[in-house]
């Protein structure tokens, strides 16, 4: 959130007022003051004079950009919002009428869509103003989003969404990329942005140095360039200006001089909007006053965002800026953490339930794609920046939660209903309990797998499974509800399934027994698990883990006790740790190392009773709980599972404390390494000693060997001297903030502090040889996040084999990110380069397909691909994403 413009005067505690002439006065930031007059932008400090235009030159142009910016919810709830916001629309375009010149600029479906259903009668004006170019559509998603912590292919259904929408309603394409207030951006948003059809990117965080020129080229890591425009003094920099020509005049000139060290060439940029702020009536008025002055230095000139990108692309040399735009607020990765959490789960099931979409319109069974999107959107739309972040009132986190809830409804009624209609396509005839295992990701996996299933038949202790191949699979009952007699009425059954194909099943059979078989853990005294790939020893008492020594080659993985949990003083806000919210526009490179012995509270200096150790055929447990100090809680479980290398912990802490965080410490025996982080369709090296926003993984390797940490939506990672650190929680809340953008006196954050709450964190280890890249960490992160789905099946004839894949492909590097339905009856899929290295990538088809093309992320018409062997062929660069529309020739006979 911004405030910007007027002139700044000293309010109570730690507010500023702005006030405008004959308009009403309202309260702005501490920290954005201090922003705007660091920079010398609003006080009296004389700039250095530009250089007088040349006799008979003409003069330098400030383009001026009114827009207002919208806040989804934050503060209010949508809905308040709307209340609030839906007038501005309707007072701009009253100017827009008034005025020829005038401009104006919006952003964001979930904020134009409610008022043009809302105010048809308007809808005549605000096209004609659209074609005019006069009233600039930008930014082309539902909200403006946070991309470092939503997946990637959240951000191509903003595209998909918003874009769709204006394309539809006002026959526009959207191609200004506008994230203004966006808390820091990813090295993939400009290949992302040029492949939906995007030509600029306008933002004003996350440059690494604070004199970076205000337009550049902005390089991602695939070599894709966008035309960038930060904004050094805030996207409001030209709001709140006097009602009065001399005023008004000095207040411009102040404001492009300010720019100047900023500016490599003709022409500069100011943006006047605040948070859903009201357009000015008197601009349009005083800027014709401020051209007609003889003396005027500069001429002000209403635009929009177009007209500016036109003129700086008359400049032969723009700087290029390579990389990350991070971090920002990094404070949000871990506040309100159960929001991360729940938008990772809802990924999962959403596009789970269009990779069986497409299979079943492949197999010509109906589905409902249009309840998908009603899914998709309340998501969406709490992926706008403020939202994702945990920033927000505590009647607005209650709203959220229930868009949530909304969607998470939906998802899973999708995904159940499908998984049943897609297995019900399957020869499952056989002897025993059909178990249909789904793998949903795009390469051939082992993992494990866990089935419900119910017996009525009297007798039955125990049960058997057999595979595909018809050898007996080990199994291990996690739960079973008996009957008096001891029968067997309810089981929760684990078995590793082996080798599931690529978007495919296999069918395994449950055997019930009438004898005892050896399918439960057995309690164990020594605190340590084994597998064929690690031995882990914990403290077991405080539940520390001592030793993680992986077996071939031998190497002792930790320095020092790992996953122990460190309860840290964190005296920030929702925004930053350690301290109240700041500017936020230069990436924060503040290092934040492992905390030491007296500076926070550790899991393993509290114990209690001695920590359970169970080994199974399938998986071993070791578990513990204890006092995490007052009335706070820690335990955790850790759990190995035969035959994978994946070591899978979950961590519960009840938080009865205000203004701590919780991080989890993995001091690894790597020296001198190189930290890499998943980033939406790629991976980074990132500096060591500061939180990052990762994806599923981040990694630490010396090329000898490393250690990955994988996550379930806990997004804040750092790595320091070794020590690799996971952000679980934070209990904060607003603090400091002033009044103003729909914040009032009154409102309440406290529901940010967690208390009371056991908050659960889902995370695991993977140690490795090599680099991240030999090792494969990204397949491990998208499988701790995409558990294979097992259920039940009844015994029928089916179309379908007892075991297939929808595809395969080749090499491992390239990797399916999305399947899904598209228009028209065609399906579309996804894939990207993941290991940073160029790559052929050869797929072949199950379904037989008709035609395929190459196509932009709005799945646009593209380039006809040659098909052979029922397969296609594409080159990609190093991290390049492509997007493949199929179409499909309904199944008639069974697949191969």
């Amino acid at each position: 959130m911004e405030f910007g413009g007027g002139r700044w005067i000293t309010s109570k505690g730690s507010r500023w007022t702005a006030e405008a002439d004959g308009r009403r006065s309202r309260t702005a930031s501490f920290w954005f003051v201090l922003a705007l007059a660091a920079a010398g932008c609003c006080r009296d400090v004389v700039a250095a004079e530009p250089a007088a235009d040349a006799p008979g030159a003409a003069k330098d142009i400030f383009f001026f950009i009114p827009h207002t910016h919208w806040e989804g919810a934050v503060f209010k709830t949508r809905e308040e919002y709307l209340d609030l916001g839906l007038p501005n629309i309707l007072r701009a375009l009253a100017l827009l009428k008034a005025h020829p010149h005038y401009r104006f600029v919006l952003d964001q479906a979930c904020y134009v869509k409610p008022f043009l259903e809302r105010h048809p009668e308007e809808e005549p004006a605000f096209r004609k103003f659209v074609q005019e170019g006069r009233l600039a559509i930008v930014g082309g998603t539902d909200v403006m989003p946070d991309v470092n912590m939503p997946g990637g292919e959240s951000f191509v259904r903003q595209v998909l969404y918003g874009k769709g929408y204006f394309r539809q309603k006002l026959g526009v394409d959207v191609t200004v990329g506008w994230q203004l207030d966006t808390f820091g951006h990813h090295p993939q948003m400009p290949q992302l942005l040029q492949l939906g059809g995007y030509k600029s990117f306008w933002t004003q965080r996350g440059v690494t140095d604070p004199n970076t020129p205000s337009e550049f080229l902005w390089e991602g890591i695939d070599g894709s360039q966008i035309p960038t425009f930060w904004l050094p003094h805030s996207y409001a920099v030209t709001y709140g200006s006097p009602a009065d020509l001399p005023a008004f005049a000095g207040f411009f000139k102040q404001r492009f001089d300010a720019l100047a060290p900023f500016s490599r060439g003709r022409g500069r940029v100011g943006l006047a909007g605040a948070d859903v702020c009201e357009p000015e009536p008197h601009v349009p008025a005083l800027v014709e006053q401020f051209n007609r002055q003889a003396d005027a230095p500069f001429e002000l000139r209403l635009a929009v965002p177009t007209d500016f990108e036109i003129q700086v692309a008359e400049r032969p040399d723009r700087p290029v800026v390579r990389g990350d735009l991070n971090p920002i607020f990094q404070g949000t990765y871990s506040t309100r953490i159960e929001l991360k959490q729940r938008t990772r789960e809802l990924e999962r099931l959403l596009t789970a339930a269009e990779k069986l979409g497409v299979m079943l319109r492949w197999l010509a069974v109906p589905t409902d794609e249009a309840i998908l999107w009603q899914a998709w959107e309340p998501l969406l739309f709490n992926h706008a920046h403020d939202l994702m972040s945990g920033v927000m009132t505590d009647r607005v986190y209650e709203d959220t939660i229930r868009g949530y809830d909304f969607s998470q409804r939906i998802a899973d009624d999708e995904v159940r209903s499908r998984l049943r209609a897609a297995s019900a396509a399957i020869d499952t005839q056989g002897e025993g309990v059909p178990v249909a295992v789904w793998n949903l990701l795009g390469w051939t996996r082992t993992d494990l797998a866990v089935v419900q299933a119910g017996f009525s038949d009297g007798g039955i202790t125990d049960v058997g499974l057999v595979g595909p191949d018809g050898q007996t699979v080990p199994v291990q009952l996690l739960q079973a509800v008996r009957s008096a007699s001891g029968a067997l009425l309810r089981a929760e059954v684990a078995f590793v399934a082996r080798d599931v194909p690529a978007l495919g099943y296999c069918i395994y059979r449950l055997q019930p027994l009438r004898t005892a078989a050896v399918s439960t853990a057995q309690p164990q005294d020594e605190p340590v698990l084994e597998n064929e790939f690690y031995r882990l020893e914990f403290e077991p008492d405080s539940g520390a883990m001592t030793r993680l020594l992986a077996k071939s080659p031998a190497w002792n993985v930790l320095s020092g006790p790992g996953n122990v949990v460190a309860r840290q003083e964190d005296r920030g806000d929702v925004w930053e740790l350690y301290h109240n919210l700041g500017a936020g526009f230069v990436a924060n490179r503040t290092p934040h190392p492992a905390p030491q012995p007296g500076q926070a509270a550790f899991s393993r200096e509290f114990t209690g009773p001695r920590g359970a150790v169970s080994r199974g055929p399938v998986l071993s447990e070791f578990q513990v709980a204890h006092s995490f100090g007052g009335q706070n809680r820690f335990a955790t479980t850790v759990r190995l599972v035969a035959g994978l290398r994946r070591i899978d912990v979950r961590t519960r802490i009840l938080n009865q404390e205000k203004s701590v965080r919780y991080r989890v410490l993995f001091p690894t025996s790597i020296r001198d390494g190189q930290s890499y982080h998943e980033i939406p369709f790629g991976a980074v090296q990132r500096p060591a000693g500061i939180e990052f926003p990762a994806q599923n993984w981040v990694d630490y390797s010396s090329g000898e060997h490393g250690l990955a940490v994988l996550n379930r939506g806990l997004p804040g990672n750092n790595v320091a001297e070794g020590t690799m650190m996971l952000s679980l929680a934070r209990s904060t809340r607003i603090q400091a903030y002033g009044y103003g953008g729909g914040y009032e006196p009154g409102m309440s954050s406290d529901t940010g502090f967690e208390l009371g709450k056991e908050l659960t964190s889902e995370y695991a280890l993977v140690p490795h040889e090599g680099d991240w890249r030999q090792a494969g960490v990204y397949r491990d992160g998208m499988e701790f996040n995409h558990p294979l789905l097992a259920h039940t099946v009844a015994a029928h004839p089916g179309v379908l084999p007892k075991r297939w894949g929808f595809l395969e492909i080749a090499p491992q590097n390239v990797v399916v990110s999305a399947l899904k339905p598209g228009a028209d009856g065609t399906a579309v899929l996804r894939v990207y380069e993941a290991a940073g290295q160029p790559a052929t990538a050869k797929i072949r088809f199950s379904p037989v397909v008709v035609s395929a093309e190459e196509v932009n992320l709005m799945e646009d018409p593209g380039i006809q691909l040659g098909l052979a062997d029922n397969g296609v062929q594409l080159d990609l660069r190093a991290f390049e994403i492509k997007t493949i529309k199929l179409r499909l020739k309904s199944h008639g006979a069974p697949p191969r």
